[in-house]
């Protein structure tokens, strides 16, 4: 049995609570030598907001991508370790994921933004080097505690929350084609079910909850509306693909990710940006053009990409269009989970998108 056939529905023990972060060293009292792997910017807020770190935990910073190389590199360092504590963004929770799994041992998972599920699921994205997206790497244990702190995260950038917002509102887009467009008796079945609801249950939140959330975070104030759209992007997202195994994971948004991390000019673009970028892609390969125009809207307020010029590709754009494609109908995408698709069709499907947001035809 492959392991997204494998009902995982999320971290093993899980608090969201204002001040939680400042009760880690007694929340680690079964463990004896944890090593923290963290990004710069993000150990930096961390070490600001909690009152000490232990000085006998090791601390290891990376500031690359989440590539294989990397875990290569980092676990050598770990090797005494019996925890690994994830402190940073989706990059860095998907090495320490990584790094743990090699080693057979627990991961705390400590996210310092709200910009990925990363924190609640037992898998990591593996790029390459350069930040070219190469495989999903599914993992044997799931954290053994994911900490959310609203009080530290009403802080973090907001870019990155946007973000989170748009890499979890395409949970619903995603599941629902897959499910749909699945000519099998498991699709029906209970928990793949049950996935479709809760992706529900997430873009409702985000569409009512998500822009005064933002609007939150801009003031520095932790409010019910912070807290459920965190909640929603950072955990609950995670169980969509946690109840439904392939029929809740990647689709065709990702799919779109995945080619464009291959042009360079997007490499400045958060994840969710791409991918909320991708929703809409998906949208018109299946000509519902009405529910983009919905969507539209709610990404002007967000600031959400439409076009390529909102993702830094202004030259050589047929070029791009069919890089982007060319990846994106690989046989091994996640894009085949909602149909087969030729190249000509997606590049068709983003000159849509080219043309609704006024932006001259190629």
């Amino acid at each position: 049995m492959q392991p997204e056939d494998i009902v995982r529905s999320g971290p093993n023990q899980y608090i969201c609570k204002e001040g939680i972060l400042k009760e880690l060293d007694s929340l680690l009292s079964p463990f004896q030598t944890p090593t923290i792997i963290t990004g710069y910017k993000s150990f930096q807020a961390f070490s600001q907001y909690v009152d000490s770190i232990p000085t006998h935990w090791k601390i290891i910073q990376h500031g690359g991508y989440s590539s294989q190389q990397a875990v290569d590199q980092i676990t050598p360092s770990c090797t005494a370790t019996d925890v690994i504590i994830g402190i940073g963004g989706g990059i860095i929770l998907d090495t320490a994921k990584a790094v743990a799994d090699t080693l057979n041992i627990e991961v705390i998972l400590i996210p310092t933004v709200a910009g990925t599920c990363a924190a609640s699921t037992p898998l990591s994205v593996i790029y390459s080097p350069e930040g070219a997206f190469e495989r999903v790497a599914y993992h044997r244990r799931s954290s053994y505690l994911t900490l959310v702190d609203p009080a530290f995260l009403i802080h973090a950038p907001i870019d990155y929350l946007k973000s989170g917002i748009g890499d979890t509102l395409t949970k619903w887009y995603e599941a629902e084609a897959i499910i749909r467009n699945a000519n099998d008796e498991r699709s029906h079945s209970l928990f793949v079910q049950a996935a479709l609801s809760q992706s529900i249950f997430i873009r409702d939140i985000l569409l009512k909850e998500s822009i005064e959330a933002v609007q939150n975070s801009a003031s520095g104030l932790v409010t019910p509306s912070f807290t459920k759209t965190v909640e929603a992007v950072i955990t609950l997202a995670g169980t969509v693909g946690g109840f439904g195994g392939r029929y809740g994971r990647m689709s065709g948004s990702h799919a779109i990710h995945n080619g464009l991390s291959f042009i360079e000019e997007t490499h400045t673009i958060l994840h969710g940006q791409k991918v909320a970028y991708g929703i809409l892609v998906q949208l018109a390969l299946e000509n519902r053009i009405d529910e983009i125009e919905a969507l539209l809207p709610f990404y002007q307020q967000l600031g959400f990409p439409t076009n390529l010029a909102d993702l830094n590709i202004v030259d050589n754009q047929t070029d791009a269009l069919q890089k982007i494609a060319t990846h994106a109908v690989n046989p091994k995408e996640s894009l085949q989970l909602i149909g087969s698709y030729r190249a000509d069709e997606v590049i068709a499907a983003m000159n849509v998108l080219e043309s609704l947001t006024s932006i001259k035809h190629i």
